[in-house]
């Protein structure tokens, strides 16, 4: 297991461990229960307010009697048990050693002279000189027990539904990394799960989609494939009936809390805030580079993306729920001075933080002003781990945010570390293909780290203004240079559009920057482990498809390998013919599909200039045939359903396929092969190549 990936593992399974929860047990609530009814009942030094420090019914020996004796009340409590808590209490609050013999020894001393303070009329409660008891007494230390055992038991019940959670996504990411291990490293498993139970699962669950997955939404976000919406629908279920519905009741007549709204609502409040404080450290698991979980689980790095945003608003959710709920109590006990301490203040601006966060991180901001939800959302981050912590440390729960600040911590040390293995900053060509908008980035290669098929890495520009951002693209070996890399992306808004500018500003479409890049992360599919693999793909997205069909073709040429690429035009091929030619002589012969073959303004405009151009692309057209003379080009759009029918229908066994292209037919792929799994006795297997958050 790598670096990263060991030291988070650590910090989650000491999360609960290095937590300072005291776990209180029915021994503490007949013995806190029984000794505020006996400062009740009696003041053994002489005032009511020295009855109720310990150091007084710690010291008394008549009052000591009286503590020990009324465990009678509770019959099932063990005495000794009983007396090991007195023995605490005292140590912990009055500084008073006791031990258990003594207390039993003190008990027995005083016992034949204790007296019923009902049945006795002239008691006076003011100092007596004799342990005391009473049926007032030990109904009211009852009374007592009830409404500590309420508060407290809360508390552990929110720890436990806390633990709970965490366990689960432990247990889910182990059953995930037994399942897709075990499709990586055997061929037998891989090709075994197929028939018509299998089948109707894998349709309607692990391949079914939610209306248009991976196609930007309405509100310029991402939708959960089925199994993603299924985790986020059970973690939402779960936190909503833990922190609105479980475990809550108010006891008439709490010594505690005085009314119905002060108790429940520290109720909702405890709840609320020790699940998302176990919830916690997971939202800054989940987007980790270095997550150990995508290294058990072998589940691409969006769909813990995903993960990572449902969670945080379920997060968002719980601090609501914990910040109203404390709001309300405060009304209740009239407690305003608290807006004058520290760690109240403290709370609401982490709340305030969290609220701000949540909706600077909407779709439309993310997509469009990337760089400035970057710079905000870090900043904001770490605004709300300081002030939370603060919040927190005055309850004994900041241990839960030091484990977020060191899992980000670890993150960034161990990007830092592969910085610096792939060589630290380096000089990169970056060529700008005008024709389709597509910038190609050329590296020298890590001595260290080897990149596999579907590996793609994350680059630091190092430019004065943007050095602090890293973009992620997919990796492939450069077929122009020796013992160097290609990544490929194509031009839209910020980073990439400063480059093509600066390309284009340069006269030859090219230009030299220093980089760094921190990588590799990703994993390769077991295409291998299928009889025929078939990638669909389209415009950059042929990148990865292309690393993996070329490692296929030259670890078994007689392996049946099919790649087919949509692109618009034939100026949209150029970028890619050095890598389309390590096709030629090999069993692979690539299918193009050409969307817009003819150039149409320029076929009806009768402008000198623009018939020129005219000649140029047509001349262009005919050099790209000529090389790539083994390869099937064909006009119009590719057709998703005749391609993965027909390919199902002409393989003699199983079939994997692959897909990077437009959100759109990435989406189309993936329903298709979905709906034709039965098509097939042999198994028919997905990969999505294509990665969007």
């Amino acid at each position: 297991m790598k670096l990263g990936h060991l030291l988070e593992a650590t910090l989650l399974a000491t999360l609960v461990s290095a937590d300072k929860w005291t776990r209180y047990t029915d021994d503490y609530y007949a013995a806190i229960g029984c000794k505020l009814a006996v400062d009740k009942s009696a003041d053994f030094c002489g005032t009511p307010e020295l009855a109720k420090k310990y150091k007084c019914i710690c010291k008394n020996k008549y009052a000591m009697a009286s503590w020990a004796y009324c465990a009678s009340a509770f019959p099932e409590v063990d005495q000794s048990g009983f007396n090991e808590q007195i023995v605490e209490m005292c140590q912990e609050n009055a500084n008073q050693t006791w031990t258990s013999d003594q207390i039993k020894a003190n008990l027995v001393k005083y016992n034949s002279t204790i007296v019923n303070i009902e049945s006795d009329s002239s008691f006076n409660k003011t100092s007596p000189q004799f342990a005391v008891t009473g049926k007032k007494l030990k109904k009211l230390a009852y009374t007592n027990f009830i409404s500590y055992k309420h508060r407290w038991d809360n508390v552990n019940n929110s720890h436990y539904m806390g633990i709970a959670f965490v366990s689960a996504v432990g247990a889910v990411t182990l059953l995930a990394g037994l399942i897709n291990w075990s499709l990586r490293l055997s061929r037998r498993y891989s090709n075994a799960v197929v028939g018509r139970v299998p089948n109707f699962f894998r349709k309607y669950f692990t391949l079914g989609l939610i209306g248009n997955h991976l196609h930007v939404n309405k509100l310029q976000g991402i939708n959960p494939d089925r199994i993603e919406a299924f985790f986020i629908f059970i973690m939402f279920l779960y936190s909503i009936l833990c922190c609105t519905i479980i475990g809550f009741n108010y006891y008439p007549g709490d010594t505690v809390f005085a009314t119905y709204q002060a108790g429940t609502s520290r109720y909702y409040g405890d709840r609320a805030c020790i699940m998302l404080s176990y919830q916690m450290p997971l939202l800054f698991i989940f987007p980790g580079r270095n997550n150990f979980f995508q290294y058990i689980t072998r589940w691409k790095y969006s769909r813990f993306v995903t993960f990572h945003k449902w969670l945080g608003r379920i997060i968002m959710m719980e601090i609501f729920i914990h910040a109203f709920a404390m709001a309300s109590q405060t009304y209740a006990l009239d407690k305003f001075t608290r807006f004058g301490t520290d760690w109240y203040r403290e709370g609401i601006t982490a709340c305030v933080c969290a609220a701000i966060i949540i909706v600077l991180a909407a779709g439309p901001i993310r997509r469009f002003y990337y760089e400035l939800f970057l710079a905000v959302h870090v900043v904001l981050v770490v605004m709300f781990l300081w002030t939370a912590w603060r919040h927190a440390y005055s309850q004994d729960y900041q241990d839960f945010y030091w484990a977020c600040c060191a899992v980000w911590i670890f993150d960034t040390v161990v990007r830092f570390v592969r910085i610096v293995l792939f060589g630290g900053p380096k000089t990169a060509e970056i060529e700008l293909f005008p024709g389709e908008d597509v910038l190609k980035i050329t590296v020298p290669a890590s001595k260290i780290l080897k990149g596999t098929p579907g590996s793609h890495a994350f680059i630091h520009f190092l430019t004065p203004l943007r050095f602090w951002q890293s973009h992620p693209f997919t990796v492939y070996p450069s077929e122009t240079q020796d013992s160097a890399v290609t990544f490929t992306c194509r031009v839209k808004k910020g980073m990439t559009k400063f480059l093509a500018d600066k390309c284009k500003s340069s006269g030859n479409n090219k230009i030299s920057m220093k980089i760094c890049v921190d990588g590799y992360y990703g994993e390769q599919s077991p295409y291998h482990f299928y009889d025929k693999t078939v990638f669909i793909t389209g415009g950059t997205g042929i990148a990865g498809p292309y690393f993996h069909a070329k490692k296929l073709v030259q670890s078994d040429s007689n392996r049946e390998v099919k790649l087919y690429w949509s692109v618009r035009t034939y100026e949209c091929i150029r970028w890619f013919v050095p890598e389309l030619l390590t096709f030629k002589d090999t069993q692979l012969k690539p299918v193009i599909f050409v969307s817009q073959p003819e150039n149409n303004s320029s076929s009806t405009s009768s402008d000198d200039n623009e018939k020129k151009e005219s000649d140029v692309d047509s001349v262009e057209k005919d050099d790209i045939l000529k090389q790539l003379d083994f390869v099937e080009i064909k006009h119009g759009r590719l057709s998703v359903a005749e391609i993965v029918n027909s390919e199902i229908a002409s393989s003699t066994g199983s079939v994997a396929f692959g897909a990077c292209a437009h959100t759109q037919v990435v989406d189309d792929v993936r329903r298709t092969v979905a709906n034709s799994l039965d098509l097939s006795t042999h198994k028919i297997e997905y990969f999505e190549e294509m990665q969007s958050w």
